[in-house]
């Protein structure tokens, strides 16, 4: 709805996409930032097994599904003790929640909602096994718990509340060994393939990434500003203080705030190099984690049982608010997105264009794509049989950044070289600033005194400039590459009384 058709793996995806295609022990089980990521892992390997790398449409897919199942978790959670009507406005509110676009509409963040998902599920079966006295809502409790921790590193903060609310409980007898299973498979890989980017030099810093990140979340359920955040946090907090002095707490009902604190500690531990306490990505939990924990700390401070009509439509009017306040952060984030993808689709076409001269070990683009190298981009384009590219004759209908960062991907496959035969100049002619030059030809420069040269031929040569080279005194030959796109090269000289064209 907000994307269009494209390709728009970015980032870490590519990680998976280059590193992750063959089915084994260790593509599942290595970490990843850290994160062990079994399931999206497998997920990715199905993807690409099925669509390849030009249906990014099918991970985009995946990813709202599993949005989708967040939001209903979050509303069976609520509903339990406010009612379906609340509970399906919980699931509209999550749904559509602008603050969290990054999570949305990135297929890659199928592992950190999907750890998401499986805690709530885990919660909410161990909930349902304590109602019903069922051991099997136990089992699959445990099993969903594992699943979490399978997903990304967010299980862990899952693992530390459920193991809280099993062993410092009246039924612990019951329910102690729901944890320990997903403990010890998290222990076992751990010891073979885990990675600690905790850092506890960080630990002073801790607080105010979390309060940073509490306030952040707060703000971005509204789409307002950090401090109407904060101050929702300080009346979210003396709420539960008041609660907490009459005694009317329980483990139960700080459970998603206690998630929620664990979380943001582990974050602010292992991402002090990044400082980014409000990323999309992050503020996605912290705000799941605030809208339930927030309804479960108002059922336990309630007077009455039941909510009255006037308060339920109450709630509804401030997600009404909320819904429509966040919505510009999801229209800005899917732009966002998209004009990342047309980058990179159009710097694509220029690598699969010119794959026999271009260079294998540079990065397809330093800084929208830096963690992917040409070379095993092309790899997986040949072990695929699919491409990632945008059409070649339709780089010159991207955006002016696409078409610049074409350009300047083209600029690294033209290198002068040095030539030492004089004589081969038989005529010079002064150049114009900017030459016109057809693909697939050679032009002799002799270079009179230091100088600057760029290559451009998809964006405005105003813009190409920034891509502009260094070239000494001395004769070269320049050799444009051919393709199939007959948009001709324009070669700018800095300063062209230096220079002369030879005529050969």
């Amino acid at each position: 709805m907000y994307l269009g058709r494209g390709n728009n793996f970015f980032f870490d995806e590519w990680m998976f996409v280059v590193s992750r295609r063959g089915l084994s022990v260790d593509a599942l089980l290595s970490p990843h930032n850290g994160h062990l990521s079994a399931l999206p892992a497998l997920a990715f390997m199905v993807l690409l097994k099925f669509f390849g790398l030009d249906h990014y449409e099918a991970f985009r897919f995946a990813a709202v599904i599993v949005h989708v199942l967040v939001a209903l978790m979050a509303s069976l959670l609520i509903r339990k003790n406010h009612g379906w009507s609340i509970g399906i406005t919980v699931f509209v509110v999550i749904g559509l929640m602008g603050a969290g676009w990054q999570n949305i509409f990135w297929g890659f963040q199928i592992g950190f909602m999907g750890s998401l998902f499986f805690f709530l599920l885990s919660l909410y079966l161990l909930d349902h096994g304590r109602a019903q006295n069922g051991n099997i809502s136990f089992l699959l409790s445990s099993i969903s718990l594992a699943c979490s921790l399978l997903c990304a590193g967010l299980g862990v903060a899952g693992l530390a509340v459920i193991a809280m609310l099993c062993l410092f409980s009246a039924d612990r007898q019951r329910t102690w060994w729901i944890p320990v299973g997903p403990a010890l498979m998290y222990a076992m890989w751990y010891l073979k393939y885990g990675t600690s980017q905790a850092k506890l030099s960080a630990v002073d810093g801790v607080p105010l990434y979390a309060s940073e990140s509490a306030s952040g979340s707060a703000a971005g359920l509204f789409g307002v500003d950090r401090i109407w955040g904060a101050i929702l946090i300080g009346a979210l907090t003396y709420f539960c203080a008041r609660l907490a002095i009459r005694r009317h707490l329980t483990i139960r009902s700080v459970a998603v705030i206690a998630f929620a604190l664990v979380f943001w500690t582990m974050v602010g531990l292992s991402r002090t190099a990044v400082w980014e306490p409000n990323a999309s990505r992050y503020l996605y939990v912290g705000i799941v984690a605030l809208v339930i924990g927030g309804l479960d700390i108002i059922h336990v401070g309630r007077a009455t049982a039941q909510l009255s009509s006037s308060r339920k439509a109450g709630m509804v009017f401030v997600a009404v608010l909320a819904v429509w306040g966040s919505h510009a952060s999801l229209v800005q984030g899917a732009a966002w997105l998209k004009n990342e993808g047309d980058i990179v689709g159009a710097e694509l076409a220029i690598v699969e264009m010119h794959r026999d001269i271009i260079d294998p070990s540079i990065s397809v683009d330093p800084v929208h794509s830096f963690m992917l190298p040409v070379g095993d981009y092309l790899s997986a384009v040949d072990d695929l049989g699919s491409s990632a590219a945008i059409e070649p004759l339709q780089i010159v209908n991207a955006s002016e950044q696409a078409r610049l960062g074409a350009d300047l991907l083209l600029n690294s496959l033209v290198k002068p070289q040095t030539m030492s035969d004089p004589a081969i100049c038989q005529v010079e002619n002064q150049p114009e600033t900017r030459m016109q030059l057809t693909p697939g030809s050679t032009v002799v420069l002799k270079v009179l005194q230091v100088t600057a040269y760029g290559i451009s031929r998809f964006a405005p040569q105003e813009v190409s400039r920034a891509g502009m080279q260094s070239i000494e005194a001395g004769l070269f030959q320049i050799e444009i590459p051919d393709d199939v796109v007959e948009v001709p090269w324009i070669l700018t000289l800095e300063n062209p009384t230096d220079v002369r064209i030879c005529d050969m």
